[in-house]
């Protein structure tokens, strides 16, 4: 090892063993993103240590993406921190620090997770079904972007069929809701899980904006996590947090990104 920054630089395997065991041991605040997600970004990130502290932290790309301190405070310098384009820190980390970054605009988000106590009411079971993604069909790629699209055509069909290659990808998570009236597919679940920490991510729930308010977002919800919760230790989403509340999930993490302007977050392996 070698003094690099304000820690010792290690090895990404040393440092990945390290957020296992912190992830498995339900850790407060340890996991900005989907555990499948931050390992990958720990395999193409630098990996830290501060001996003195026992605080383990991974910048890539001039991000500082984990930070774990069991003191729970900032260990790193404000001219390293001040130098970074783009920080993600929970938030009661993030708000000590708040006043003396320079440059940085801040959002915040919550993670939630899966009340596995939670009771759905199984409304609009008779008005839809589910539609198995076919992988084969060229269609279903297409209608999957066009569910997601919604009129801004950032995602084509190519990028829906390369998400079939993430290491978290299962087959049984990809499934539309089909309207038994109209026969049309009026929404799209494609959720992904990593069965090293038993954990399905929500990454992507869609409806088609002439069925909003009728029920389908509940039962897409619903059918997704009667797919995965038999074999789930997790099941975690962000994004609309309001609706995700309504369907069993829980506040579990306020985080913050922060980022100067003109910042952008690139990661192939985790993003279509």
């Amino acid at each position: 090892m070698r003094k690099e920054r304000n820690g010792m630089l290690i090895s990404r395997e040393v440092f990945l063993k390290k957020y296992t065991e912190l992830y498995l041991a339900k850790t407060p605040y340890i996991a900005a993103l989907a555990y499948w997600k931050m390992k990958h970004l720990v395999e193409s990130g630098e990996t830290y240590y501060l001996p003195e502290h026992d605080c383990y932290y991974m910048i890539r790309d001039k991000h500082l993406l984990i930070y774990y301190s069991p003191d729970n405070l900032m260990h790193l310098g404000m001219d390293e921190l001040n130098r970074l384009d783009a920080i993600s820190l929970p938030a009661y980390v993030f708000d000590t620090l708040e006043s003396r970054l320079v440059g940085f605009r801040e959002s915040r988000g919550w993670n939630l997770r899966y009340n596995f106590d939670y009771q759905p009411p199984g409304h609009g079971s008779s008005l839809y079904r589910t539609v198995d993604f076919d992988f084969t069909k060229q269609e279903h790629y297409e209608k999957a972007a066009e569910l997601i699209n919604q009129g801004d055509g950032w995602l084509n069909a190519g990028n829906i069929k390369r998400m079939t290659k993430y290491s978290a990808f299962d087959r049984s998570l990809w499934f539309f809701l089909q309207d038994n009236a109209s026969r049309e597919l009026v929404a799209i679940s494609i959720s992904q899980y990593n069965e090293e920490v038993r954990q399905t991510d929500l990454d992507w729930i869609y409806v088609s904006p002439d069925y909003h308010g009728k029920g389908v977002g509940r039962f897409l919800i619903e059918q997704t996590i009667e797919r995965c919760k038999d074999k789930s230790n997790d099941i975690c989403v962000g994004g609309t947090v309001g609706f995700y509340r309504k369907c069993g999930f829980d506040d579990h993490e306020l985080w913050v990104w922060a980022a100067k302007d003109g910042y952008q977050f690139s990661a192939p392996m985790i993003q279509p």
